[in-house]
């Protein structure tokens, strides 16, 4: 019996847990795969394995000598390369595409913090909810759940922070390379531009801090990250063109407009 070929919504099925689940568990005993299997019609080990064939258009991991599985498919590449072209479009459409599937409501953030609502119509306010909760799923799932900082594995705590705010510049804020992986005080201290993050990923500490009261809580929780590397995700690595504009936000008595 010839494979039956998957459709678009099919593929930004797939697309969605690809982007929202650590590499570690994109496997056909992952019970969520189980259960979105199920709904396709098709194994779990068929939906991993459409999983791994989007890898093999992560530049990141070619860089790093892995190259996915080797049948991806036309669709596939599309709906890949639309995400990099029009990410909002293309995250909202994926987390449709697995609610209705799914038969559940589509899963967004409960507050708009990306937009100023005045003005507003309720589809576009629910679009912009919907797209923060895939933004956050995306940057903490290629980050494993940890601090890119500190490694603080807990997700209550964790932020998606993004390089160059939102604010600043709209057409960034769904790109993964805009985003990372950082706990609440970290997030903080990055928006106050008291931690910074060189294009090279090296870690720098405000002469602030440096010159501040030499109390632990400041040398445990900043002074010792200073000079350090940032963790790196799975995938789509902090973009170094954005990380040197970011500095330029600041001035040692800045904030970046958040």
């Amino acid at each position: 019996m010839p494979r039956q070929s998957w459709s678009r919504d099919e593929t930004l099925v797939a697309f969605n847990i690809y982007c929202r689940t650590p590499f570690g568990r994109l496997h056909g005993k992952n019970p969520e795969i189980i259960e979105v299997a199920a709904r396709l019609g098709r194994t779990a080990s068929a939906l991993a394995m459409k999983c791994c064939n989007l890898a093999a258009f992560d530049d990141v991991l070619k860089e790093r000598g892995i190259k996915g599985l080797s049948k991806a498919s036309k669709t596939d590449a599309e709906v890949w390369h639309d995400f990099q072209q029009h990410p909002e479009e293309v995250a909202f459409d994926s987390e449709q595409a697995f609610a209705q599937l799914m038969g559940q409501p589509i899963r967004a953030e409960d507050e708009v913090r990306w937009e100023d609502v005045q003005g507003l119509d309720r589809q576009a306010v629910t679009k912009v909810r919907v797209n923060q909760q895939f933004f956050r799923s995306l940057i903490l799932s290629g980050y494993r759940n940890r601090c890119a900082v500190c490694e603080l594995p807990l997700p209550q705590l964790l932020v998606a922070s993004h390089i160059i705010p939102w604010s600043i510049d709209k057409t960034l804020r769904m790109n993964p390379q805009n985003g990372i992986c950082l706990c609440a005080l970290h997030d903080r201290a990055f928006d106050k531009g008291v931690l910074r993050i060189a294009p090279d990923y090296l870690i720098s500490i405000s002469a602030i801090v440096l010159k501040a009261e030499p109390v632990r809580s400041i040398a445990d929780s900043l002074i010792r990250f200073d000079g350090k590397s940032l963790a790196l995700p799975d995938r789509w690595h902090p973009n170094p063109v954005l990380l040197k504009r970011c500095v330029s936000l600041f001035t040692d008595h800045s904030t970046r407009t958040a």
